[in-house]
């Protein structure tokens, strides 16, 4: 551990006082999360399905699929009937369940190598093309490059880490991680950041690479209590500053240690950081704004609230009841009734004449 703490520390050890103050300004969001703002189930679920969508669309299009937000969202509802065969559609229906699997059972993920390879194989369960390698750390090497027009590799971008030596690294990462995060010796989300750089350096995986870094950042900022994530897609800012994006990568990676490496030159991946914080910030900023506009349609109106109350008293209630015991007339009660099943306060039993209302 002492030699992945030289390897790691210094890249985090003294961040910048902009850096420091990107940090605040995301804690203060996260903090507002924690004591005050509440969503009702029906929301919270209509965003989960929603950031999804944006999320499986933009972070397979960053790696060039071509499918728009609203072929995704029909993959989504129909997926259960639905056959895979072209490549666009199966790496999104396999964003799309990885990245739900994420959303639900985060606090039963934490950062291990097994759980990583499993969502990688998860992630890559409908592609045909990666059978042979899914869920396993790359065989052969992998390089990041310029492409010419006859799909060559004209330039390299970066030197990943050879094949022989992914367990090794990634091995060393992960525990660096997890020790870091759980003695709190630094900020989380410069830890997060780091990894984040480092996995991609790495590249473990013979392809998916940079979909599964997504993954991940979801499922870190959850663990980390950054449950802002659930609610604006991450993967929608940087598809929209894509550019910016493989800039940072390669600005910092530019510095690791390797044979392109200048003389001299220290690593730093403060590229990275600038660019990667930005991003959560804007992302806690959107969500914010959004959660206030959710809980804001969330207040009732007084009928409402007199009919909520009166269900608060009694174990059920049918409509002519509530009718009769609170003197509001029929079409208020009902139209009250179906705002408060809406907002996820009541529950409706059977159907018809017999429909019944219990206060959740």
């Amino acid at each position: 551990m002492e030699d992945n703490s030289r390897k790691f520390d210094h890249r985090i050890k003294n961040p910048e006082p902009h850096i420091v103050a990107f940090l605040a300004a995301i804690d203060e969001i996260r903090g507002a999360f924690r004591v005050g703002l509440r969503m009702t189930p029906q929301a919270i679920t209509n965003l989960h399905k929603s950031v999804l969508v944006t999320s499986a669309g933009a972070s397979t299009r960053i790696e060039g699929a071509k499918l728009s937000d609203e072929e995704v969202k029909k993959i989504m509802e129909g997926f259960s009937i639905q056959k895979f065969s072209d490549r666009d559609s199966q790496e999104v229906q396999g964003y799309l369940e990885t990245l739900k699997n994420v959303f639900d059972n985060y606090k039963d993920l934490p950062l291990r190598e097994s759980i990583i390879t499993s969502l990688h194989k998860e992630l890559l369960k409908y592609s045909n093309k990666d059978d042979l390698h899914r869920g396993e750390y790359k065989h052969k090497e992998n390089l990041v490059g310029v492409l010419d027009a006859k799909g060559n590799v004209a330039k390299i971008m970066f030197e990943t880490t050879p094949a022989y030596l992914t367990q090794k690294e990634m091995t060393e990462l992960v525990e660096w991680t997890q020790e870091a995060l759980e003695k709190e010796r630094f900020h989380p989300l410069l830890v997060i950041a780091n990894f984040l750089i480092e996995f991609l350096k790495i590249h473990p995986f013979e392809d998916g690479n940079g979909r599964i870094s997504r993954v991940l950042t979801n499922l870190l900022l959850l663990r980390q209590g950054y449950s802002f994530a659930q609610y604006v897609s991450h993967e929608q800012i940087i598809e929209q500053r894509k550019d910016q994006y493989y800039l940072a990568l390669r600005s910092s990676q530019a510095t690791f240690r390797s044979q392109t490496k200048p003389e001299g030159q220290e690593e730093t991946i403060t590229p990275w950081l600038n660019f990667f914080f930005s991003v959560v910030k804007e992302q806690a900023d959107k969500s914010i704004v959004l959660v206030e506009e959710e809980t804001h349609e969330d207040i009732m109106s007084p009928k409402q609230n007199e009919v909520l109350e009166y269900l608060s008293k009694v174990k059920e209630a049918g409509p002519a009841e509530i009718v009769r015991e609170t003197g509001i007339i029929m079409p208020s009660v009902r139209k009250s009734l179906e705002r408060l099943v809406e907002l996820g306060k009541v529950k409706r039993i059977g159907r018809g004449r017999a429909t019944r209302y219990v206060k959740i």
